[in-house]
């Protein structure tokens, strides 16, 4: 068995390989990003022998760049294994103690790391379960941008029209944001006459609001205490700020709409039959798991979403702070934590769980709470490997002790 290293970058890869007794068969060399380089690649490796039958290639799971190069080597009848980062930095300390780090040692050395640890081969996801990932990341992105103008047009009415954070209960909703677009400061709202600002709010809000806040959105201006100097040039920028955050948000219902379609096609449509997981959270955890038969049980899924608690064992020594390894995808974890807080609320299997763990146990809420998450892992997975709604009481074949009583 020959294998393959191959130092990951954006504009250029490195490889090399070595034989089972750890033997250079291809000192390390350079190849383009480009289709000439991946063909020279290739050519360098057959003329070394290094063949799809008696190969296993190697790289690191670095951003986006190895993919193309992943497709392009199993298109020509490779095998390739995507390695987690980690490993390679942690094997590094092993394969040498000198501080010296280049392209061409660490494609030796993720070679020496397949030789040693003989990986199994990689595989792309499904078309569907891909897009449904590469969407739900892009829909965060747009959450994180929809949040980010929020800020910064909350900070300009804390300088210019404070008072106006009271009027509505709920920030920055289609009303507030329609009156911003055309008041935004004491002075504006002291230039337009009542019936004016009547007609604005009553059409933003559908009839809900009406002359009475109207009224109150005057007394307001009247009163407040607001810095008048630089208005203008901030009033113009919230004008602008809301504009884009009616753009922002419309995409991200387009986006989730487009999710909800992808999300019929992958088993992560079963995710929606739990309490507190919509169609965004079940596109995240979908997404990110990818094929939910790669875990053998739970534990291993809350490993790769870096949920497992941090432990260290010497001797007789065992220490662990409780706290999560968090060594895997951000957004898995966050989609958990978010949908075991719901979860806790709707369904009494998770909030007497939840329950439990504060009152008894006397555990803090996040504590608490990651042990929903935890608990949802399970729960999650269970109903994607096996195409099936979640039923509030666990099956028979779930509970403890089923085995005994079979």
């Amino acid at each position: 068995m020959i294998c393959i290293g191959i130092d990951i970058a954006k504009r250029s890869h490195v490889a090399s390989a070595v034989d089972e007794d750890g033997g250079t068969v291809v000192e390390s060399f350079k190849f383009d990003n480009t289709a000439n380089g991946f063909a020279k690649m290739l050519k360098r490796l057959r003329k070394a022998d290094a063949t799809p039958e008696n190969s296993l290639v190697g790289m690191e799971a670095t951003g986006r760049y190895w993919v193309a190069l992943f497709d392009f080597l199993i298109s020509h009848g490779y095998e390739a294994a995507v390695i987690n980062p980690i490993q390679t930095d942690a094997f590094r300390g092993v394969w040498t103690v000198r501080k010296v780090k280049t392209d061409a040692l660490d494609a030796a050395m993720i070679a020496d790391l397949v030789r040693y640890k003989r990986y199994e081969p990689s595989a792309l996801g499904d078309e569907a379960t891909e897009e449904l990932r590469n969407l739900a990341r892009y829909r965060l992105s747009l959450v994180e941008r929809s949040t980010a103008l929020k800020n910064r047009a909350t900070a300009i009415l804390d300088r210019t029209f404070p008072e106006l954070a009271g009027l509505f209960s709920n920030a920055y909703c289609p009303t507030h944001r329609e009156l911003l677009q055309h008041c935004a400061t004491p002075d504006q709202v002291l230039g337009t006459d009542v019936g004016t600002l009547e007609r604005i709010l009553r059409e933003a809000s559908r009839g809900r609001c009406g002359r009475a806040k109207a009224e109150r959105l005057k007394a307001l201006a009247k009163e407040s205490v607001g810095v008048g100097f630089g208005s203008k040039t901030l009033a113009f920028e919230a004008r602008l700020l809301m504009e884009e955050l009616d753009f922002v948000q419309d995409q991200v219902k387009e986006v989730e709409r487009e999710l909800a379609r992808l999300l019929e096609r992958t088993q992560g449509k079963w995710l929606v039959t739990i309490p507190g997981i919509d169609v965004a959270l079940a596109s995240v955890i979908a997404g990110e798991i990818g094929d939910p038969n790669a875990f053998d049980d739970p534990h291993r899924l809350m490993g790769y979403a870096g949920m497992d608690p941090t432990r260290s064992e010497s001797g007789e020594t065992v220490r662990s702070d409780g706290h999560m390894s968090k060594r895997g995808p951000g957004a898995l974890r966050w989609a958990f934590m978010q949908a075991a807080d719901c979860a806790r609320k709707n369904d009494p299997y998770f909030g007497d769980y939840y329950d439990r763990k504060r009152g008894v146990d006397g555990k803090h809420h996040y504590v608490a709470l990651s042990g929903v998450a935890r608990k949802l892992m399970g729960v999650a997975l269970a109903v994607m490997k096996e195409g099936r709604p979640y039923e509030p009481a666990p099956p028979r074949n779930h509970r403890p002790g089923h085995l005994k009583e079979a």
